[in-house]
């Protein structure tokens, strides 16, 4: 039964981080931060999660998944409500809490510092990407259930993520550790050079493929068949609804979470993906991804750590992911990972051992002129000291000779 409610501590978390928000000070920040920095270190103590068991109910695990939409609409009530002032009162929230645990929370928020606000916008960031962006991924990939699909990419929209759902399915797994590919980051990149490209590449690549999926069908872009529109739509909706509960703030609030959800789902496809190479003309294989098989961190991803297998077979659920603990793994377990790649020399420090092993490891022989090219582009002069330069330089010696 336990490995069946691990799965279901990412929601019941959430909803916890959430419903601190109507308590006002320090509850508005301090379940976020406790999350984030739960999971680092928790992720440490635990020793890895190689095993692979059978799942007989694995509707009981996509029960975890259909949380996300509940979730995340009681996630966003709960923010407008904490924007409110005065005696506003957002659906009677603070007079049925106050009800049931006799605190008024109206007067709690009516006199929580304004420093309490920005620390609540930062560490909702992760949260609110795990509710919707986490759950939404995992059920964007299963394009044989149109009901998982539909939901995954209505979660998705809550935060503004129309082009995630469309690009990530139909274009990053196909142009994983290629130059085509938006989410895989070129060697020397730090985050903040690799955000601008990524993002603009994923909304071109979405607008792209759905535009020709809607030719094949011989219909027009603006038609309602158009996902990007559809969901767009979903977005919108939530946005006019931030304004009518929160008014300005609300507004503002609900657009920081919405850019900071989509900044966190691109920093987490960095670290899965920095520095790989593939011949665009090869097939994806396990080695393109960087892997972990770190515990907690799988526990509140749904295995998304798992990632080598992921790349291999997309259409896999999560349960059923090998751990692959033989492919390239990245440092440190994903969540310790994903805090280093905000402070580059941390990051560069972590990652370079790690693409030398691969260089040296893991790439094929025809990759090689990829590898010297992009560790000559990197700028990192430990990069140069890769085998794959070594033996380029080798060969090219014995061929002049």
């Amino acid at each position: 039964m336990l490995r069946y409610l691990r799965f279901f501590l990412n929601p019941v978390a959430n909803l916890l981080i959430s419903t601190g928000l109507l308590f006002g000070g320090v509850w508005l920040w301090l379940p976020g931060i406790a999350y984030v920095a739960g999971v680092a270190i928790t992720d440490q103590l635990y020793p890895h999660d190689v095993e692979e068991p059978p799942y007989r109910f694995p509707r009981v695990l996509d029960f975890a998944l259909y949380l996300s939409l509940p979730l995340v609409g009681f996630m966003f009530v709960c923010l407008m409500w904490a924007v409110g002032s005065g005696a506003t009162d957002l659906f009677g929230m603070g007079a049925f809490v106050q009800s049931v645990t006799g605190i008024d929370v109206i007067e709690a928020r009516n006199s929580t510092a304004w420093f309490h606000y920005p620390l609540m916008l930062l560490s909702l960031a992760l949260p609110a990407t795990g509710v919707s962006g986490l759950a939404g991924h995992e059920l964007v990939h299963r394009t044989a259930r149109p009901f998982d699909l539909w939901l995954g990419r209505i979660a998705m929209a809550t935060w503004w993520g129309i082009a995630f759902p469309i690009e990530h399915v139909y274009g990053h797994h196909t142009y994983v550790a290629t130059t085509k590919d938006p989410a895989t980051a070129a060697r020397g990149d730090s985050l903040y050079q690799h955000l601008p490209k990524s993002l603009k590449r994923t909304v071109v690549n979405a607008w792209e493929l759905e535009r020709a999926r809607l030719k094949k069908l011989g219909k027009s872009f603006f038609s309602p068949s158009n996902v990007l529109l559809r969901t767009a739509v979903v977005s919108t909706a939530f946005t006019v609804a931030a304004y009518l509960m929160g008014g300005l703030p609300g507004l503002l609030a609900y657009g920081f979470i919405c850019v900071a959800a989509k900044l966190v789902l691109e920093a987490l496809n960095y670290v899965e993906h920095y520095g790989l190479l593939r011949q665009p003309d090869q097939p994806v294989q396990p080695r393109h991804s960087w892997n972990c098989n770190h515990t907690v961190s799988g526990i509140f991803t749904y295995n998304l750590t798992r990632h080598s297998h992921h790349h291999a077979d997309a259409q896999v659920h999560y349960q059923n992911l090998k751990a692959m603990p033989e492919e390239p793994e990245m440092p440190g377990g994903l969540q310790t990972a994903y805090l280093s790649v905000f402070i580059p020399p941390l990051w560069r420090k972590k990652i370079a051992p790690k693409l030398l092993e691969w260089d040296r490891a893991y790439a094929s022989k025809q990759e090689w002129p990829l590898i010297a090219e992009a560790n000559a582009n990197s700028g990192w002069p430990e990069l140069q000291d890769s085998v794959v330069n070594q033996e380029m330089d080798y060969d090219t010696q014995s061929s002049a000779a």
